[in-house]
């Protein structure tokens, strides 16, 4: 099948911001293109004008911690995070668990992170990961830089928060403490290029044996196939003596009142449901033995 478009080449951030401002919506940013070049092949968007932001690497493609804070450019490869510190701190051990689940190795080398958590979905790894460290959105625009949490960043399934003219350009979130470590689990029926059945991230900060912080997100909520986290499993935890026994009564006892999964050829609702479970589980319970207290 032949794609027609024609790619704009930026000179600078403020050229392509203006270039997406100037065409919206037929004009639409290119990073890696693992995502997008498949939408379009698909015929679920028929973009005239793509603008490729490879010019832009050298400014926006970074792993680095600056005052007590973690900040990644949009631009970044996955292969490029793979090298940063991010993959040698266990207070970041769940970017690890991610990149083993992520696609294949080629998709690692030219997917950003920029570009997973625009294309906002359940199937979005790192945007899950992301939301169990409270992570925030950089965005630049014609108007100028806002920052937005990233728990509000994802509107709908693939409708990011992003105005005409506006591209992600970082995403952050605060350095862990000690005795911290986090985990990502997802489920399938296959070991490589898996969307997923089940999928979720945990953050814990364990304190003198006790919960002192545990964020846990997941592909989806409730009602809209979007990541999100589950606070009211949160808050259960805090303050608790980490045990595998009540760590189990708790989930079973929040997961059906609060998590609804869809059925499809896939499998059903109710499996999705009992390996959303399941990934929770293991995802404490391996940030835990990270920590070292089990």
């Amino acid at each position: 099948m032949l794609l027609i478009f024609e790619l704009y080449i930026p000179t600078s951030l403020g050229d392509a911001l203006e270039f997406l401002a100037k065409y919206h919506p037929d004009a639409m940013p290119i990073a890696g293109g693992t995502e997008l070049l498949i939408l379009i092949r698909d015929k679920k968007i028929r973009p005239k004008y793509l603008v490729d932001l490879s010019p832009l690497r050298r400014q926006f493609s970074y792993v680095r911690l600056e005052n007590g804070v973690v900040k990644i450019g949009a631009l970044t490869t996955l292969w490029e995070l793979s090298n940063s510190f991010l993959h040698s701190d266990v207070r970041y051990a769940g970017f690890q668990d991610v990149w083993h689940k992520f696609g294949t190795m080629s998709l690692r080398f030219m997917a950003t992170i920029g570009g997973n958590i625009a294309t906002a979905t359940d199937f979005s790894d790192y945007l899950v990961l992301l939301l169990a460290y409270d992570a925030k959105v950089k965005v630049s625009g014609v108007n100028g830089e806002r920052v937005v949490p990233l728990g509000e960043f994802i509107v709908e399934r693939r409708k990011p928060d992003l105005k005409p003219g506006e591209i992600i350009t970082e995403v952050f979130f605060t350095e862990p403490p000690l005795n911290t470590s986090s985990a990502f689990e997802k489920f399938d029926r296959r070991s490589i290029l898996i969307a997923g059945l089940a999928n979720s991230a945990v953050y814990l900060h364990i304190d003198n044996g006790r919960i002192s912080d545990a964020k846990i997100s997941l592909d989806m909520i409730k009602e809209k196939r979007i990541p999100g986290r589950l606070r009211v499993l949160e808050e259960s935890l805090k303050g608790r003596e980490f045990s595998i026994e009540f760590i189990e009564k708790t989930i079973e006892e929040t997961i059906p009142k609060h998590v609804e999964k869809y059925t499809d050829w896939w499998t059903t609702g109710d499996y999705r449901l009992e390996m959303t479970k399941t990934s929770i589980k293991k995802a404490l319970l391996r940030a835990a033995k990270r920590i070292g207290v089990v």
